[in-house]
């Protein structure tokens, strides 16, 4: 299963081509029924999805910390 991981707006480029992340615009993501969605950035409308809700910097340093996991999990 692929972890959704929404903006308000375009993703930012790092957020691209990250294997089982797929970075997407709110307005990009019509359905999130069956996903595993974070909302970056927009509590309010995590708070609609009923989904959990990063700051930009939390954001950040998920990715780092993401990104340190070893791949092959």
């Amino acid at each position: 299963m692929d972890l959704y991981v929404v903006f308000p707006k375009d993703p930012p480029g790092e957020w691209l081509g990250i294997p089982g992340v797929r970075a997407v615009s709110a307005e990009e993501l019509s359905s999130i029924e069956g996903k595993l969605v974070l909302v970056v950035g927009d509590c309010q409308l995590a708070e609609r999805w009923r989904v959990a809700c990063l700051t930009e910097e939390e954001a950040e340093e998920f990715l780092r910390e993401f990104r340190a996991f070893p791949s092959g999990r």
